[in-house]
């Protein structure tokens, strides 16, 4: 064969490799098709649809549902409006990888994993995190980080439902977790509730202070910075272990494109040989 027909058919099969490995990265999951099987989670998965949040867990390579029972679901989704309802849901979406057997060896008993309302930034500080421990017997509890330890009944974890390591772990809870911080309602303001000078406004004030004399101070530089670093010291480490085989947890970049271009390069060094 010519070497143009040689090099026209290189890149052909390049251009399929390239559109071919971006996809093969990608989760591979659908947690409303898990839960399918599962007759009294049907409420549950019902409002991971409802809430928009099934479309958010089916696109992460690393995921950890904590799914609750209808008989305890179905109360708490109708006490609470749309938008807290889905707070409450996020804090049930651990954004790294626990099953059974992982469950119960955490390392010193605990851990502090983040969730996908920390996650999603809707969370003040450190509010959408929840801590993992073992109690005495042995039996798993989960607790929002917000929330005391002798403030509430004890959410604990009764069985698992769907592994795949490390991909995506289905586990039931025996209750809702929720915390003050999901449940309130949400402050985002409207896009039009601040004028368009806001910015000029705002920058006036802090000079001369508000219309009725008072100044407002701004807030130290840096300040938060501290607490940020010290949440993610306390987050589990199963994470690393996932990553590795799935890349990160959120989606991450494809992973194709590095070895498309390897190829392409392999390719012209052949055809130049």
């Amino acid at each position: 064969m010519p070497r143009a027909g040689v090099v026209h058919a290189l890149l052909l099969l390049f251009a399929a490799l390239a559109a071919w490995a971006p996809d093969a990265c990608r989760a591979t999951h659908n947690i409303t098709a898990i839960l399918a099987e599962h007759r009294d989670l049907a409420e549950f998965s019902r409002q991971l649809t409802a809430t928009g949040l099934a479309d958010e867990i089916n696109v992460r390579n690393t995921i950890t549902v904590l799914v609750v029972d209808d008989a305890h679901m179905a109360a708490k989704a109708h006490a609470l409006p749309r938008e807290a309802l889905r707070h409450v849901l996020s804090l049930h979406v651990l954004v790294d990888y626990y099953d059974d057997a992982k469950l119960h060896r955490l390392p010193g008993g605990s851990a502090v994993v983040s969730t996908l309302f920390q996650a999603s930034g809707d969370a003040p500080g450190s509010e959408g995190m929840v801590k993992i421990a073992v109690r005495r017997g042995g039996r798993v509890v989960f607790v929002p980080q917000d929330v005391e330890d002798n403030a509430r009944a004890d959410v604990f974890y009764v069985k698992s439902v769907h592994e795949a390591p490390y991909n995506i772990s289905v586990l039931q809870v025996s209750a809702v977790i929720t915390s003050p911080a999901a449940e309130a309602p949400s402050a985002t303001p409207s896009s039009d509730s601040k004028p368009k000078n806001s910015t000029t406004a705002d920058a006036s004030s802090s000079k001369h202070g508000s219309r009725d004399g008072t100044h407002t101070a701004p807030s130290p530089a840096g300040q938060g910075a501290s607490d940020d670093g010290e949440v993610s010291k306390q987050v589990g480490d199963g994470g690393d272990r996932g990553s590795k085989k799935n890349g990160a947890g959120g989606g991450g970049a494809p992973r194709g494109l590095p070895f498309a271009l390897a190829f392409l390069m392999a390719v012209i060094v052949v055809v130049n040989w």
